[in-house]
């Protein structure tokens, strides 16, 4: 509603003071609706109410969806994603949705604070490694990415809900998930 009403007063004529004001009203409402979305889906991760749909999901085809759904973004921002698979398949007992937005939270994590690369690696054994050099992080900021609400000052129009909800997902699908800083890269490791 809110949207709407700002909507009809842009249309009409006004100051370049009141166009001003209505920009900054209408930049507002919109981080209010994105944290109120970010809230919703956070509730439904972390409150175990939406049923998670176990089947057999290929790891390496995950991965390759999802680096390539970022692919444009990434180059936008001049980083090649260096990406590496086994050559066997890698079948785990997931939801693939689920597994989607966990990774879809990831490689958005990386493409906000990436220093210029990314290796994506899937091992044999199931772990996904994403790594990137990320110059303006520390141990105590890589230490609290995955808390609830939790950003750093670098992350422009963040919730500091979607690493929470990678988290949540991926212990709902009984995996794990932890970042560790080293040599000024961030290194993020999800496990099913």
């Amino acid at each position: 509603a809110i949207c709407g009403y700002l909507e009809l007063l842009d249309k009409g004529d006004k100051t370049p003071e009141q166009a001003r004001y209505l920009a900054l009203i209408a930049g507002r409402a919109e981080a209010m609706k994105r944290l109120t979305e970010e809230l919703l889906r956070y509730s439904v991760a972390a409150g175990g109410e939406e049923e998670l749909c176990l089947e057999p999901v290929d790891l390496n085809a995950a991965v390759e969806e999802a680096v390539a759904f970022f692919y444009g973004a990434f180059v936008e921002r001049g980083i090649a994603p260096a990406v590496s698979l086994p050559e066997e398949r890698i079948v785990r007992q997931l939801d693939r949705a689920a597994l989607s937005r966990v990774l879809g939270n990831l490689l958005n994590n990386a493409l906000k604070y990436s220093g210029g690369d990314l290796d994506v690696a899937l091992d044999p054994d199931g772990a996904i490694t994403l790594s990137n050099a990320a110059p303006g992080l520390d141990e105590v900021q890589v230490g609290r990415l995955f808390d609830r609400f939790y950003t750093v000052e670098s992350a422009r129009h963040s919730t500091g809900l979607g690493l929470s909800i990678a988290r949540s997902l991926t212990e709902r699908m009984d995996g794990t998930v932890s970042a560790q800083y080293e040599d000024g890269r961030l290194i993020i490791r999800l496990c099913f």
